[in-house]
Formats: structure tokens, sequence, C-alpha cells
């Protein structure tokens, strides 16, 4: 009868001072040094240790949640997701609340609880948040137990549907239907390329009165005539921009469509003066200076000018919205903004021209 496999532990060997980790792997015997000769710092090294050797080597029909967050994005996120860089965040937060429960004691009530603490507290996260963002977060949750149920590797650690809990999400978002005035527009566009009314660097203070268009301004501009999705306006190189064939191809070389599809589009007669204008100024290879964030700054320029509700997402939807009660075809629309056709129908449909006009003349 062969010998039962001692657990993994800690110990001294060769009658050194040093404290090894001690442990089988598929019948070979392993060691690894802790660096310590004190006992208290072997174990608590072991400790942390013991969870990593738990979570690859053991399999457990009911894994702890946080167990479940870090195989997801380990297996389905890194290396897979262009926007990896946001997940982080977001695992942090849900193993903050539902990390050291097992799959099975989660109930529809600690989705309502986490809504609760993520919203109205401290505790989780750098802040309070929006309904939005704890929706955001759940999906997650939700995304990474069918996940466990259907796609972890190896299969023996795929989770048993019927102990999966149902997440209970917030009501979606309401529509963010603000449309921008022409007086408004012409604001904005009179503080992009006017450096006289523009007093604001690229972190959102004051700085002395420049010649030079800063960074917000050109972003605005961006927004403004292209429609595009803040990211791709951020991550914008100059070797995406033919001024040559007035084109733009806001998906660089070698990077992979995602569903939020970044397309190639001609500009705009004021977007094509307005880039050959800043090109002899550019400090780096993006055409906003930099790819950092400019909320802050948006927020900055809406007090300033007086434009209650200012946002990317605004932006985009203004210059759909004129588009459509123009008169152009909502799928050349879909295309430019790098929509679906059936997206875009769904929700300005009604804006168009000629809308039932058949059913009252």
């Amino acid at each position: 009868m062969p010998k039962p496999k001692k657990p993994p532990r800690i110990a001294k060997v060769e009658n050194g001072d040093i404290y090894y980790i001690l442990w089988n792997d598929k019948g070979t015997p392993r060691r690894k040094s802790l660096g310590t000769t004190d006992l208290q710092k072997a174990e608590n090294i072991f400790s942390g240790w013991l969870v990593e050797y738990r979570k690859d080597f053991e399999i457990d029909a009911d894994p702890y949640v946080g167990d479940c967050l870090d195989l997801w994005f380990e297996q389905w996120i890194k290396g897979q997701m262009l926007s990896e860089n946001r997940y982080p965040s977001v695992v942090n937060n849900l193993k903050a609340y539902f990390g050291r429960k097992r799959v099975s004691e989660v109930t529809r009530e600690h989705s309502r609880e986490y809504r609760t603490i993520r919203e109205h507290t401290l505790e989780i996260g750098k802040g309070k948040c929006s309904p939005a963002t704890t929706r955001h977060e759940l999906q997650k949750l939700r995304a990474c137990f069918n996940f466990m149920a259907d796609r972890v590797e190896p299969k023996e650690r795929r989770v048993k549907r019927e102990i999966i809990p149902y997440i209970d999400l917030p009501p979606p978002a309401p529509s963010r239907d603000r449309v921008l005035t022409t007086e408004e527009l012409e604001k904005l566009n009179d503080f992009c390329i006017n450096p006289a009314t523009n007093k604001f660097n690229y972190q959102g203070g004051y700085r002395k009165q420049s010649n030079r268009i800063s960074k917000i301004s050109r972003f605005l501009m961006l927004a403004i005539e292209t429609a595009q999705r803040k990211t791709a306006i951020l991550e914008l190189k100059w070797d995406q921009v033919d001024l040559d064939l007035n084109l733009i191809q806001f998906n660089p070389r070698g990077r992979n469509q995602t569903i939020k599809k970044r397309p190639a589009i001609p500009m705009s007669k004021n977007l094509k003066s307005f880039l050959e204008m800043i090109k002899c100024e550019r400090i780096s290879e993006y055409v906003c200076d930099s790819k950092t964030d400019v909320h802050y700054n948006v927020s900055v320029v809406a007090h300033k000018l007086d434009i209650p509700g200012l946002s990317p997402h605004v932006l985009r939807h203004t210059w759909i919205t004129r588009k459509v009660m123009a008169g152009h075809q909502i799928e050349k629309v879909a295309e430019y903004v790098a929509d679906d056709p059936e997206t875009i129908r769904k929700h300005y449909i009604h804006l168009t021209p000629d809308y039932l006009r058949s059913v009252v003349d």
C-alpha cells in the first residue's frame, strides 16, 4: 500500500537554519527556500504561498469567489482583451466584498448589499460610484461565474450551474439624450481654435496665456468633428492622420478590432485646417499630446463656457443627432461612428425628416 502524500509544510533541512517549504508534485519531492530563520516570518510567507498552491493544484467543487475572479482574469482577460488594464480595479472591488465567500454562499441579497456599499460608502474602491459603475462590476461577476461553469481549465475546475447564484443588477442608466445647441457648438469651436480664450493646461489648471493649442482643445475638436469614442481619440497618433488623403485611421496598424470598432473616416474641412494648424506644434506622437484622461478637463471647460452636461458621449450623441436630422442615411452615419446600424436606427429613427410622414400626409 503506497504511503499517503504529506501536505505542504515548512521545515529546516540538512541541519540548516533556513526554513523551506516542502511539498510533493506528482510524486516528486519539491522544496523552496523561504530565505529566513525566523519561524513567524516563515509561517507568514508560507501562508501566502499556500493560497497560490491551492489555487493551482487543489480542485474545489465550491471555490472561493476571489479564486474564481483570479482564474477568470488569468485565463480569459489577461493577454486577450485590449481593455485589459481596466479589469484589475473591477476584480479588486469585487474581491473586497465577495472574495472570501464560496460560490454557493452568495445570494441575491449580497449583490444588493454590494450596490449599497459601493454607491453610498467609501469602504470599497477609491470612492462612491454611480449605479452604472455598480452594474458594470456586477455584470463582470456574472461573466466570471459563467466562465467558471463553461470555460475554466482544467475541466475538473468547472463549477456546477446549480450552485451559481443569480446576480441582481441595478437597472440600466437612463439614456443621456442631451444635444448641444448651435450656439454651444460655436462656443466650443471658438474655445478650441482661439488660444486667447484657452488658459487650461492638460492637467486642468490655469497657466499663462499661450499661442499653443492645448490638449483639451485638441480633444474637443476631434470629438466634435469625428464623433469617435474618447479612448480612440486620446490614443490617436499622428501616423494615423493622412492630411494628403483627408483620412484618419482610428484603428492603428496591428491592433485588432473590438466590439467598439475604430473606423477609417474622411475629415471635414474644418477639422483638416485645425489639424494642419496644430501639427507644427506637436510635442509627442499623440495628436492630443498624451493619452491621459480628460474627464476633469471637460468638466472645467463645461463650467467655464456654461455648457451643462458636456461630455464626450454628449458630443458623439450631438453629432449623430444632427446628421440624422439633416437627412443623412442611417447606415452611413452608423458606419462613420463605427456603430451598428440597428442601434442607430433604434435610437435615432424618430429624428429622420420623413419619419411617419406618410401617416399624416
